[in-house]
């Protein structure tokens, strides 16, 4: 993957978390979202960007990317106090969280259980307001070479070149955790769970979230459509919504010069 600074490791809840960080300044705290490829990569052309005028950090989540994967353990509830642990690790008080999909759910959570925690919420494509879950929950089987492969591609579109190493890096990181397979299955599960999704559900609490609050959503979203960005920033007080032309599901990893631009501009305007 494009090496943003080396990888370092915090242990956090009794998991070892893999995270990334560059720059100064105001600390931009990124989490990546449900794929069973995501990680803080994603967001590493963004965090290029942003690095010129904040400290800008990525962690995996255990359960994906470089951090521990155990067979059991996944909960809004763990995925919350990994993210103000984590925070507390790294001796941050206060941060800008920015989460994708699975990780603006976590985020959305963490900004109204820990409203002290988060100076400014940004949610890109989050998930917690669609009803269905877009992956199904099944027994998962690791995609082969040239299924992650494609999955880089779908990632990052034009943005990035893929490049031979970096698909082998993920075919090592698939490879590195016995327990991989099992964990994205239990992953899924959970998520997927009716009863989870009713008890974790995001309409009930963003009205609640008072913080200046951002949704960015890819316009031409086909997995978590656009409308559900358009209710996200109807219910939060002090949101605000940005449509990104040919973002698709993931604009921070396909329009990182745009995403990064509508952040500043937005942290530039609600300081």
């Amino acid at each position: 993957m494009p090496e943003l600074s080396q990888n370092h490791y915090v242990e956090v809840n009794g998991y070892q978390i893999r995270y990334i960080e560059e720059g100064s300044g105001k600390p931009i705290i990124f989490q990546s979202g449900l794929g069973f490829d995501a990680s803080c990569d994603q967001f590493i052309p963004t965090m290029k960007l942003l690095a010129r005028k904040y400290r800008v950090i990525s962690f995996d989540r255990f359960g994906w990317g470089l951090s521990d994967r155990p067979e059991k353990g996944y909960t809004f509830e763990a995925w919350s106090s990994l993210t103000t642990g984590f925070m507390d690790q790294l001796g941050i008080p206060q941060a800008v969280l920015v989460g994708h999909t699975l990780g603006g759910w976590v985020a959305a959570l963490v900004a109204h259980q820990n409203p002290e925690r988060v100076s400014h919420l940004i949610l890109a494509n989050t998930a917690g307001l669609n009803s269905i879950a877009p992956t199904p929950a099944q027994d998962y089987k690791i995609p082969d070479r040239e299924g992650l492969k494609r999955s880089l591609e779908r990632t990052f579109a034009d943005a990035l070149d893929i490049t031979e190493s970096m698909v082998d890096e993920q075919v090592s990181r698939a490879a590195k955790h016995n327990t991989a397979a099992a964990a994205y299955t239990e992953i899924l599960r959970y998520v997927n769970d009716p009863e989870i999704r009713k008890a974790f559900w995001l309409p009930d609490r963003l009205q609640d979230i008072s913080i200046p609050s951002l949704v960015v959503w890819g316009a031409d979203d086909h997995i978590i459509g656009p409308e559900h960005g358009e209710q996200a920033a109807e219910l939060l007080p002090n949101g605000q919504l940005v449509l990104v032309a040919n973002g698709e599901h993931i604009p921070p990893a396909r329009k990182p010069t745009e995403f990064a631009e509508i952040v500043g501009k937005f942290l530039e305007e609600n300081q």
